[in-house]
Order: C-alpha cells, then structure tokens, then sequence
C-alpha cells in the first residue's frame, strides 16, 4: 500500500510540475489558441481529481497506527492545525480566483501583477506554501498512520522543491523589487529562517 502510495504521490508531482513548466504551457498556448486562457482552471481541476484520487486510494487500505499521541503534545498540535488552517483559509480567500483560474471567468476580479508584501507576506514569502506545511505536520502528529507519514513527507518535500522553482520565476517577474524582498523576509519559516540571498 504504501509503495503505491508513495507512486502516486511522484507521478501527482510529476504532472503537476510538467504542467505548469513554462515549455509545457506555451506548446499548449499553440495547440489551445484563444481557449488558452483556460488553461489555469482545467490545470486545477485536473490537480483536484488526482488529489482526490490519491486520498481516495489511502482511506480505503489498511493502515496502521505507528505510535500513541500523549494529551500534552495533542493540545498544542490541535491548535497549531487550526493555526495553519487559518493561514491557509486567507491566503486561499485572497488569491482563490487566481490560483484556481476561475478568475477567466470573472474578469472583474482578475489579479493585479503586482508584488505582494502586506499581509501573511509581511512574515514569510509564501504563507500558503507555510500553512501547508504546518498543515500536514499537524495532521501526522494527531493521526499518526503510516499513510499520514507518506503524505506529509511527500507534501513536504514536494512544496520545497516547488518554492525553490516558484522563487526564480518571482525573481524572473519582479526583478530587483523580489531580490530585496528576498532580503527582508524569510521564505517559510517566520523569524526562524535566516535571510539568505536565494
């Protein structure tokens, strides 16, 4: 159960990355035409059935408990999850129609290309990417199953990866104005990460 598991998470991951590369997108920009400007949606939709796929998969196979949770780590584990789904709940709430390309379908609401350093990103570059993580590790500590472990580590190293690559194409937009904010603020982990010149 868990090598496929573990499959399924690398081939989510493959495609998930293979779609959004810049050469996969203009090749389909030349095969879509005009329908191009759908690209995000069906790109998300796609991401959400595979997601729902894979979680499908893991709650019906036998798992097992890897240990026993204390109270005293439960409590603050508990908070920390309402904690990173509240990070999670504003940043999907502030950019849910870009992110999720059904802004195409509201012109009106379409997002500005304009740097973001208010709000969470005041605190760490990519709140969501945070909350995700924290998301995860919480989930794993108040279930402990084999199955929440290889979902966290996926998630987990799958986010990394996907934030180092997120950085250059920032950079790439906003030139000089990313560098700096690079400077000043940390990239997941608030007032713990040490401000490195990625």
């Amino acid at each position: 159960m868990y090598g496929w598991l573990i499959a399924y998470w690398l081939l989510f991951g493959l495609l998930h990355s293979l779609l959004a590369a810049e050469g996969v997108k203009r090749w389909f920009s030349r095969l879509m035409g005009n329908h191009f400007r759908y690209y995000r949606l069906y790109y998300s939709l796609l991401s959400f059935m595979l997601l729902g796929g894979i979680l499908f998969y893991q709650y019906n196979q036998p798992d097992i408990s890897l240990f026993v949770i204390p109270l005293w780590l439960r409590i603050p584990a508990w908070l920390l999850l309402i904690a990173a789904i509240a990070i999670m709940s504003i940043c999907i709430r502030k950019y849910f129609f870009h992110l999720s390309g059904i802004d195409v379908l509201f012109p009106a609401k379409q997002q500005s290309d304009k740097l973001e350093t208010g709000g969470l990103n005041r605190y760490v570059r990519h709140p969501l990417y945070s909350g995700t993580i924290l998301l995860v590790i919480c989930l794993f500590v108040l279930f402990p199953t084999g199955g929440n472990l290889v979902d966290a580590s996926m998630i987990i190293l799958y986010t990394c990866i996907g934030t180092l690559f997120e950085e250059k194409k920032l950079r790439r937009i906003f030139g000089e104005a990313y560098k700096e904010y690079q400077q000043r603020v940390p990239m997941l982990l608030p007032y713990f990460t040490r401000k490195i010149r990625n």
